[in-house]
C-alpha cells in the first residue's frame, strides 16, 4: 500500500474557506470561477506533532459555481481533479445551500448578515486515496454552518464561520478484509465527525478585492497514520490550522482574475500544503 498524503484541499476554492462565505449573489446572478492551483508540502504531520520526510508536489483543476435563487438563498457547486506523478482525474465535489435570514443595518456601525449553510461533498471520481495526489478519503460530509459577518461603511468586513461536519460514509468490508491481511489484529475506526472555525478579514472595494483569513479544523477521534504500517485513510482523524488570502481584480465587474494562497502550519494527519491559486471569475446575469 502506498503511503497516504491527505491534502485537505477543497478550500483552495473561490471562498478560501470552502464554498459558504458570508455574500449572496443576488437573484438571477451566477457565477463561476474556473481555477489552477500548484501545491506543495516537505513534511506529513501525524498524531503528537510528530513530522515525517513526505515531500509532496501535485496540481488541481477547480470550478466553482454560485447561483442566487433569490435574494436570500444560492445554491453552490464545486468540483476538482488533481493531477500527479501517480494519478490523475476527478476527486471530490460538492453541492450547498446558503439562506441569509439576518441582512440588519446597524446605522453608522455598517450591516450584520448571519447566514446558515448546508449541503454534501462527495466522490466525483473513483480515486484511490491511499496514493500521493488524493484530494480526500472518499469523505461524504454534510455540513452545518453559521456565517456571522459584520461589513462596516468603509467597505472593511469581518467574518466568522464556525462548522460542524458529519461524515456520512462508512468503511468497505473489503478494504478492512485488505488490511487484516497486513495486520491480523486489525480493528477499524468509524469516519469521525469534525469541526470547524474560520476567521477572516477582507476589503471589497469597486475593482479590487482583499482578504486574510485563519482556519482551524478539529477532530477528536478517528484513526491515527503510522509510518509504514497499513491502515485506511478513509478512518484517519484530520485536524490542522491554516492560514491565506486572496487578491482579486475586475476591470469591469463582469470578468475578474484573482490570486490566492494558503499554508498548513501544523496539523493532524495531514501535509503541511502550500497552495498558490490562480483563477478567474465570470459573473453572468
Amino acid at each position: 500500500m502506498t503511503r497516504l498524503f491527505i491534502l485537505l484541499l477543497l478550500p483552495s476554492f473561490v471562498a478560501a474557506q470552502g464554498p459558504l462565505d458570508g455574500y449572496l449573489k443576488g437573484k438571477g446572478v451566477l457565477d463561476l470561477a474556473p481555477s489552477f492551483s500548484l501545491n506543495s508540502a516537505k513534511k506529513f504531520e501525524g498524531a503528537g506533532g510528530k513530522r515525517y520526510d513526505e515531500p509532496y508536489k501535485g496540481q488541481m483543476f477547480s470550478l466553482f459555481a454560485e447561483y442566487g435563487l433569490t435574494e436570500k438563498f444560492d445554491l453552490v457547486a464545486t468540483a476538482a481533479a488533481v493531477f500527479t506523478p501517480v494519478q490523475g482525474g476527478l476527486q471530490d465535489g460538492g453541492l450547498f445551500v446558503k439562506y441569509r435570514p439576518v441582512y440588519a443595518p446597524m446605522g453608522k456601525a455598517g450591516k450584520l448578515g448571519v447566514i446558515f449553510g448546508t449541503g454534501a461533498s462527495f466522490p466525483i471520481g473513483n480515486y484511490e486515496p491511499t496514493a500521493t495526489g488524493a484530494l480526500g478519503q472518499n469523505a461524504v460530509t454534510v455540513p452545518a454552518k453559521l456565517i456571522v459577518q459584520w461589513e462596516t461603511p468603509l467597505g472593511l468586513f469581518i467574518n466568522a464561520t464556525g462548522g460542524y461536519n458529519f461524515r456520512l460514509d462508512a468503511l468497505k468490508e473489503a478494504d478492512i478484509d485488505i488490511i487484516r491481511k497486513q495486520r491480523a489484529d486489525y480493528e477499524p475506526i468509524d469516519p469521525q465527525n469534525f469541526t470547524t472555525f474560520l476567521v477572516k478579514i477582507g476589503f471589497p472595494a469597486k475593482h479590487f478585492y482583499l482578504d486574510g483569513w485563519a482556519e482551524w479544523q478539529h477532530t477528536s477521534g478517528g484513526a491515527d497514520y503510522v509510518q509504514n504500517v497499513p491502515d485506511l485513510p478513509q478512518a484517519y482523524g484530520v485536524s490542522y490550522t491554516q492560514i491565506g488570502g486572496t487578491a482579486y481584480y475586475s476591470d469591469t465587474g463582469k470578468t475578474g482574475f484573482y490570486l490566492s494562497g494558503g499554508y498548513i502550519l501544523s496539523g493532524r494527519n495531514t501535509s503541511l500544503i502550500q497552495r498558490i491559486t490562480f483563477g478567474m471569475v465570470f459573473k453572468l446575469g
